[in-house]
Formats: structure tokens, sequence, C-alpha cells
């Protein structure tokens, strides 16, 4: 991902060609979001049927009846976060640009992948749900490419003026179709197995990777319009590994000189190991405590989340525009607290409302999450050029998921009659990571500083 010390460096090899000079017009922008809005549809349909990975790992393919619930579950729900590891490997944009195939490459080894999760009933036993994290690793690593790239397309076929308008409009969408997706799948996996012999689970896998196929092919149909200035820095032939060792050499100096800015990335990591140790825990808790179905897994995990997330963002973006950002962070950490304590709640008393209530407190509070993981790093380029502190922001992601993850699962296996420890601990990380902002936002204003929101 470049950044202002990028034009220092040499390049490896000759430069690409400059593409010629561009500019998007509104019927290039219409077409965009025609086929954008078609693409964002059918993926939000396959995000909501895999939504349900570690359910289905635990409840139809075995893992809770053969004791692996903290593995799988930790499994399962880490391996996406770690892949983000890897995201920067395709984020030149050589890579998403120029060779805009990837899509394609994505959609065929990374969404039909899941056309093998029929067959892995041949497997022997316990192996069929660890075959099935095998695959979901797979798939995740291939796809780790497609948030970058998808930016980058929103970057290049859309003015300033309008993007923010029409990327909120593209992610109404899928929010819809996570929603309605994730409500049929829940359905259709509780429901009696529609051919004899056959899981329900068997059906829902192959159809989610040509849904998720078709999503990505659907982007690749969208020709992505470049001006020559953003090509002029890209190399022919840089490896994928050579991109990533660089990309994270250009994050380490940027947290090194801009102090502000890595206290900032200190609080959000801390955050994001007490956000992360949660995860694996919540199927567990649904499976072992409360007994859920399908159903209420995905209506109450996903469903109401969207929903939450739906209808509080916009008043969220309204309370905070103008606002500080350190202020706004560290509000939004200190109202996650409800999450964990709402989950410890359901925990003890074994009640299904409970759970709800906890998914709707986070869906309030993770709008205001949402709101400052994609302004807030943005907030501190000062008037410079945003992409470094966001990319950085970004990449940090995978190396959270190192920590949170198997964070959760020792905690699982010190405390297997109990899931108490892991709330708690999630609800201390919060308060430190509330801390830490809060202490940041102190000595910016000493300093003169008001990035806003």
């Amino acid at each position: 991902m470049p950044v202002a010390t990028e034009t220092t460096e040499a390049p490896a090899v000759a430069a690409l060609p400059p593409a010629p000079a561009f500019s998007v017009s509104k019927g290039i922008e219409q077409i965009t979001f025609r086929r954008a809005g078609f693409a964002n549809a059918i993926e939000g349909t396959t995000s909501g049927m895999l939504s349900l990975n570690a359910y289905v790992a635990l409840k139809a393919m075995g893992g809770e009846a053969a004791g692996y619930e903290a593995e799988l579950s930790t499994l399962v729900t880490m391996l996406p976060s770690v892949a983000m590891l890897f995201a920067s490997a395709y984020n030149g944009g050589g890579t998403v640009r120029r060779r805009r195939r990837y899509f394609v490459f994505a959609g065929v080894f990374g969404r039909l992948v899941f056309l093998l999760v029929p067959l892995l009933v041949l497997l022997p036993g316990a192996l069929t749900p660890f075959a099935f994290v095998m695959l979901v690793g797979f798939s995740s690593l291939i796809c780790a490419g497609v948030p970058p790239a998808l930016n980058q397309l929103w970057g290049a076929n859309y003015i300033p003026a309008s993007r923010g308008k029409r990327f909120a409009l593209l992610s109404s969408i899928s929010m819809l179709m996570v929603m309605v997706s994730a409500w049929v799948a829940g359905r259709f996996l509780d429901a009696a197995p529609l051919f004899e012999g056959v899981q329900n689970y068997q059906l829902m896998y192959p159809a989610a990777a040509l849904t998720g196929a078709i999503a990505l092919f659907a982007f690749y149909s969208i020709r992505m319009r470049y001006a020559a200035a953003i090509e002029a820095a890209e190399v022919r032939g840089t490896r994928p590994l050579k991109r990533l060792v660089r990309a994270y050499g250009r994050a380490f100096r940027l947290l090194r000189r801009d102090r502000n800015f890595l206290q900032y990335e200190v609080g959000f990591f801390l955050y994001g190991i007490a956000f992360m140790m949660l995860l694996p825990a919540v199927p567990v808790l649904f499976s072992r405590t409360l007994h859920a179905d399908y159903s209420d897994f995905s209506q109450a995990t996903v469903v109401t989340v969207q929903c939450s997330l739906m209808l509080v963002v916009p008043v969220v973006a309204w309370l905070a525009k103008g606002r500080r950002v350190t202020v706004v962070t560290a509000c939004a950490f200190l109202a996650l607290i409800c999450y964990p304590a709402a989950l410890g709640l359901t925990a003890l008393t074994h009640t299904l409302a409970f759970a709800y209530a906890a998914f709707a407190l986070f869906g309030i509070a993770m709008s205001g999450v949402h709101f400052v993981w994609n302004l807030g790093p943005v907030s501190f380029a000062r008037g410079g050029n945003p992409l470094p502190y966001t990319s950085t922001h970004t990449s940090l992601v995978g190396a959270r998921a190192l920590f949170g993850f198997p964070l959760g699962y020792v905690l699982m296996k010190i405390f297997p009659g109990t899931l108490l420890p892991i709330f708690g601990g999630a609800i201390g990380m919060l308060l430190i990571a509330a801390g830490i902002i809060i202490h940041l936002d102190r000595r910016m204003r000493r300093q003169g500083l008001n990035q806003t929101a």
C-alpha cells in the first residue's frame, strides 16, 4: 500500500506504462452502481449463509458430540481475521486494477471450493468438521484481497462528492440481504431434510458456493477506471510476499513516526483482542448453554445485529459529526462493555432472551465502532494522504487476531465449565482500551490538536 515515503524507494523493475488520463462521468457511476448493487445483493446472500459456519461445524458436523467445541469454534471464527494479514499482498494496483482477473480467481478458488462440502461426509467421523475448517481457511486466504479490491473500485469509479452516498446505499443492500439470507438459512437447517439421506447443510453450501462466485464475477464485470497518476508508481512482477513485507515495513515506520496514531492503534488493538476473544465463545454459549437451534442462532447473532446497525449507524453519524474522534472512540468502547456483560448474564441464567438483548446492545455499540473504524484513522492524516493510515489500521486486524482468538481458546480450556472468565476479560480489555483513548484525547488537546470525526 503506498505511503508518503513510497516514492523514495527504487522500484524493483521497470514501471508499467501509464494509463491514459481519465475522468469519471455520471454514466460510468450509474453503470458501476447498478452492477455493484446486484453484486452486493448476491454477496450479502452468500455472507448470510456463511455466517452459520461455526454453528454448522459444531452441530451438523458433529464437533460438539466429539468434544471439540472450543477448537472448532476458535478456528472457524479466527481464520477469516488471520487471513487479513495477507490482504496487503493483494493490494497493489497492478493486482486489482490492471489485472481485474483477481475477482475471477477469487470466485473460482475462494468460493466454488464450498462445492466440496457435501463430500466431507465421506471422511471418518471427527475429521469432517476439521476438513470443513480447512475449506473455510483456504477460502478466507484466497478472498483476503476482495476488500481492498472493492475499496479501489469505489475510489476509481465514483467521484468524491457521490462516493459516500452510493457506498451507504450499497452497504444497506448488502446488510439487508445478509439478514434475509441468514434468517432463511437458519430455518432451512432446522427443517426436515429435503432429500432422504442428505442433510440440509450439504445443499446449502453448494448454493453459497454458486452465489459467492456469481457475486465476484459480477464485480469482475465492472471495468475499473483510473487516472495515469494512480498507476505511475506500480511495478510489474513484484511478488506478493515482497509486497506484504513492504506494506508492514511502511506501517511500522508510520507508527514510529506518529506517536498519537500509535497510541490510537494500541487502544484499537486492545478493543480488537476483546472483540475477538468473544467470537469463539458465542457459538459455544448457544450450543452448550442454551442448546439453541439454527434459527435462534442466526436470528440473534446476525439478524438482530444487522437490524441494530441499520437503525443506529445514521444516528451515530449525526451525533458524532464534528466531535473529536478520540471522544467518539472512547464512548464506543465503553458502550460495547454492555455486550460481554449481557452475554455473562445469559450464561448465568441460561435465558435466550438475554442473548437477544446482548446482540441488540452489540449492534448499537458497534454502530459507533463502525463509524470510528472507518473515519478514525483518516482524521490523523491532518489533510495529508489518508491511505497510509487506513492501510496500517486494516493490516493490524490480522495481527491482533493472532492474540485475541488464542486467548479466548486458552480461557475456554483453563475454565472448561464456564465462559464467564472470557466475558470478564473482555470487559477489562475494553475498559483499558477506553482509558488509553481518553489519555490520548487529553494529550492531543494539550498539543492543540483537534481531529474531528
